[in-house]
């Protein structure tokens, strides 16, 4: 039976392990260490367009790789996947959810494909294939190769423990959509369109399984909201500026990140050799290319000075000690908002959060981890949650077993979980 309220952690690549490497390979160990810090649901991307249906049997071999080669492995959620090699991810996507099923746990699928996922696929040709796909055709493709894993999953009776599942994540931010900035145009309601026939058609399919809408904003564009789905996940980064302090400019296309005046915020934290943002590039030379700001956050992350790590932890204590009841509003109009347009647009939609609060780019960088008012806030956000009818929600995006809160954070992680699934809210 689906819990009443979920508290969703996010292992994003739990599938993509590779022997030896992956962060994930024990699905059992996972599963009870999830249980244990409360949750009882997790969410990750579920091999959507890389695994082969067409061959019989389905294979689902596919070979992995670093997103951003040499510079991944200090990078959280990233370098989880590991070095790379070969990794079956359909018997992979089995195995996790019998383990789920043994531990209690429900899953959220998802495909983060055309967003990061196409990063660490090492067959080329099946990337410049998927990417191929004309845009109009994405959604229905994705919903196609998402009823083949569900048809999949239901031959060996573990559709049970599926919460909801999403084509893709953050489908209002897809780069051929417009991307994250995309100002409103006469695409975008053919895009939803299509969408909503995407979904109509899954629901056909499969009658028991829920469908969600996934947006990366509360404040989602309403031509491309599908009207027929049974879950809203829209998410909500409120901690994310807090990060200006050390990213500044940086990230964004076109800034000089060798420009003193661009490097001002970050300057006190780096060494004092940076490695040359081109470097970055050239990792992915040959390959399609990644994003422009994660390349960045690749270089900005992977130049931090480790011993001014220290003074770059008390300033994020000092701004977050600042600016602490702002990230709160933040968040709180943002679940004003939800609620709002799930009203006007689609009333029959369950709300859930399915990340949240900040990206963490470094290992190395524990301000949150060692900061106890951040656990408190989380603990005050979950209250908020709650209080505003949300049926599930992720305390924090860096909530896998590989994240360094995992270990540090377990009984908070317990604490906030308490609030999210508290029979009373």
């Amino acid at each position: 039976m689906t819990p009443s309220q979920l508290a969703i952690s996010f292992p994003i690549w739990a599938l993509h392990d590779t022997p030896g490497h992956g962060a994930y390979h024990d699905l059992d160990r996972m599963m009870e260490e999830t249980v244990q810090r409360g949750f009882n649901c997790i969410r990750f991307d579920d091999g959507a367009g890389l695994i082969d249906f067409a061959s019989e049997p389905p294979n689902g071999i596919v070979p992995l790789c670093e997103s951003y080669p040499g510079f991944t492995s200090a990078m959280r959620q990233s370098w989880c996947v590991g070095k790379g090699g070969p990794c079956d991810l359909l018997s992979r996507l089995v195995e996790l959810m019998e383990a789920a099923k043994r531990h209690h746990v429900h899953v959220i699928l998802s495909s983060w494909y055309y967003l990061h996922t196409h990063w660490y696929c090492g067959d080329d040709a099946l990337n410049r294939r998927l990417h191929a796909i004309p845009p109009h055709e994405r959604f229905q493709y994705f919903a196609e190769q998402l009823d083949h894993i569900l048809s999949y999953l239901r031959e060996r009776e573990l559709l049970g423990q599926i919460a909801f599942a999403e084509i893709l994540n953050e489908a209002d931010g897809l780069n051929f959509i417009g991307g994250y900035t995309s100002k409103a145009n006469p695409e975008h309601a053919q895009f939803g369109q299509e969408h909503e026939a995407a979904i109509a058609f899954l629901q056909r399919r499969h009658p028991d399984v829920l469908f969600a809408y996934d947006t990366y904003t509360a404040y989602t564009k309403e031509d491309l909201f599908p009207r027929n789905v049974q879950v809203w996940n829209f998410h909500s980064y409120y901690l994310w500026p807090v990060y200006s302090l050390l990213e500044g400019r940086l990230l964004q296309s076109g800034t000089d990140v060798t420009d003193p005046a661009e490097l001002a915020c970050a300057l006190p934290y780096l060494k004092e050799s940076p490695i040359p943002l081109q470097q970055v590039y050239d990792s992915r030379k040959g390959r399609l290319p990644g994003a422009e700001d994660w390349y960045r956050r690749n270089w900005l992350y992977n130049n931090l000075d480790p011993q001014r790590i220290p003074a770059l932890e008390q300033a994020f204590f000092a701004k977050f000690a600042q600016e602490r009841h702002h990230y709160e509003e933040v968040l709180i109009k943002a679940l004003e908002q939800a609620v709002s347009l799930r009203d006007h647009l689609c009333p029959q939609a369950r709300l859930v959060m399915g990340e949240s609060c900040s990206y963490i780019g470094a290992y190395t960088l524990l301000w949150e981890e060692h900061c106890d008012d951040y656990w408190d806030m989380l603990a005050f956000i979950a209250t908020q949650y709650r209080k505003y009818g949300l049926w599930g929600a992720a305390p924090r995006t860096c909530s896998g077993c590989e994240d360094p809160s995992w270990l540090m954070r377990a009984d908070d992680y317990r604490r906030v979980n308490h609030i999210l699934t508290a029979d009373t809210p």
